[in-house]
Order: C-alpha cells, then structure tokens, then sequence
C-alpha cells in the first residue's frame, strides 16, 4: 500500500510537469490566451496543498478505528472468567463460554463430596469408643490417700458396661452405667447408685425418649442424653473421634445428663492443657471442666484426657461446695 500512495504521489507531482512545456510547445495562440490565466494558480495551490494534505489524511483516519475496536474487545475478559463463578455465568457466555462450561460444572460437584465425607460428626463432632479396659486409680480426699478406685470400661461393640467404684473414709461407693452403643455414642438403658448401705437406680427408654427415676417418676430423656457417668465416657469418644476439635480453650460440649433423681443440662468446657504426676511418670493431658448448672451451683467436677491412655481419664476431681476435695489419679491398668 505504502508503494502505490509512493507512485501515485510520485506521479501526481510528476504529471503536471511535462504537460504544461508539451501544451505551450504545440500551440502558441492558444497559449497566449488560455494558459496564462489558469497556469499561474494551478502550479502554486495543488502543489502545497496536495502534498501535504493527502498524507495526514490517511494517517489519521488509519489510527481512529484502531482505538475504536481496543474498547470493544475490553469487556470480553470479564465474560471469559464469569463461567469460573456461578453456573448462571457460565449459560450466559457465548462461544468462549462453551469451552469454560465444562470446566464450571467440575468444581461444583467436588465440594459436596468432602462435606458428605464424614459421617456421625456434625461441626468435628465424632464418636470412637475406647477398647475394654479395667484401670486403678489412686484416690485422695483433701490430700489424704484412700483405698484405690477404679474404672471398669467393658464394650462389644453393640452394647456396653461402665463401673465406677471408690471409698471415702470407711464409705464404699459404687456407679453403674450399662446400654447401647450406636454411631453417635452411648445409650444408657439403666444408671445405678450405691451409697454406703443405699442402693437407687434409674431406667432409661430410648424409643420413647423417657427416662424412669429412683422415685417413679417419668421424665424426657431426649436422644444423646446420658446419665452422670456415662457422660464422662461419651466425652472420652469424643476425644477420641477428633482430638482437633479440642485444640483451643474454650470449646462446650452440652448434654442432658440424668441421675436417679432428675434430668438436668450439663456443659463440659474445655479449659487447656497441664501436666499431671501420677506417681509413674508426668502425663499431658487435656483438662475439662463442668460448668455450674445454676447460679448458686459451688460443686466443681473436673475431668483429665490422657492421648497416651488412649484418651482415658489420667485424673478426676471433684470439689464439694464445702471444699473437701474427692481425687482420682491414675496408677495403671490390669494386665500391663
């Protein structure tokens, strides 16, 4: 292109110069008359205007459409990573949008997969029930050493068999906790307590989400809740099942708990991690507490998770609103 605007410039400069010696060469009278007048204005005006005229002209309307097609391509790049967002976006696109179709459809079923993935854990929550295991503990009130306690943990798999036994003074005490197990955890058929000479017990109906007290009475006992012992055994699975979901204080599991006289909410905070000296060694251990039912509630129960006890209790404590102090602290289990 630039060589014919060259040739035709060239030319057009050209041309006018042989034609006006040719015409006053052949005809004199004619130039005499005819070709003075116009010969004069002819030369000057088409030779600076022509020249000078003709190319700005194209060079300018060469680069107008230029700008004029770079905004219209701008606003393609938003509707080429639109499909990447919503699947609205991705109908929306024209024949761009056709090659990023598949691509969206891909991600979207992705996500559901993983969050279906875990089952029986709703927020990190899950339940692995600890193997049978008969443990002895060490037991002090206010400081003082007593006949050893001891935790009897017994599961099948279907159903399971808690005992809780300790002595106070020349006092003798004995719980008992024994039902189903289910994904979700433990489901107590039956609670008792032995006190001294005294024995009461508390039954529990699942299907009908009731729960029959030592006096007779019916009360709701609704799914998940558990009795005053289970509870702590329902904590351990829960440890168990997710130990990350306790790394930072401050985490509550809240359970409807039963006793042989009355169903009452119970929350079980998570406060930290210590180090307890059982006599055999120094255990870490995850460090949880109840936190007061009512205002005026002064009893404190604390419970201690040992990983390395399979995330059995290391120690238990429990303060009574006068201040004596009843304490459990591993020794060892049977057969080890």
């Amino acid at each position: 292109m630039l060589l014919v605007h060259v040739l035709a410039v060239v030319g057009f400069v050209r041309m006018p110069g042989p034609l006006i010696p040719v015409d006053v060469s052949s005809t004199p009278t004619l130039e005499a008359v005819l070709l003075p007048p116009p010969a004069p204005p002819a030369p000057p005006t088409p030779r600076p205007v022509l020249r000078p005229r003709p190319q700005p002209r194209p060079a300018a309307p060469a680069p107008r459409p230029e700008p004029h097609e770079a905004p219209a391509p701008a606003p393609a790049p938003p509707l080429a990573t639109s499909p990447q967002g919503p699947a609205e976006m991705a109908s929306g696109t024209g024949g761009e949008g056709s090659a990023a179709r598949p691509a969206a459809p891909a991600p979207t079923p992705a996500p559901p997969a993983p969050s279906g993935g875990p089952q029986g854990g709703v927020d990190g929550v899950r339940y692995s029930a600890p193997p049978s295991a008969t443990m002895h503990y060490a037991s002090y009130v206010n400081g003082v050493q007593n006949p050893d306690g001891l935790i009897r943990w017994e599961q099948d798999g279907g159903h399971y068999r808690l005992a809780v036994e300790t002595r106070v003074l020349w006092f003798r005490f004995a719980f008992q906790s024994s039902g189903a197990m289910t994904e979700q955890g433990l489901l107590p058929e039956r609670y008792e307590e032995r006190r001294r000479n005294k024995s009461e017990a508390s039954r529990f109906d699942g299907a009908a989400g009731t729960v029959v007290l030592a006096s007779g009475t019916q009360a709701p006992f609704p799914p998940g809740a558990q009795d005053r012992f289970s509870v702590f055994l329902q904590l351990v699975g829960l440890a168990r099942g997710n130990p990350q979901r306790y790394a930072t204080p401050g985490v509550t599991e809240t359970f409807q708990v039963a006793d042989t006289r009355d169903v009452e909410p119970m929350q079980v905070q998570y406060v930290g991690e210590d180090e307890i000296d059982t006599g055999q060694g120094v255990v870490r251990a995850k460090h949880f507490v109840r936190l007061p039912r009512r205002a005026n509630d002064r009893r404190r129960v604390e419970i201690w998770l040992a990983q390395s006890l399979g995330w059995m209790p290391v120690r238990l404590r429990q303060t009574e609103p006068d201040g004596t102090q009843i304490e459990l602290v591993y020794r060892g289990k049977e057969g080890q």
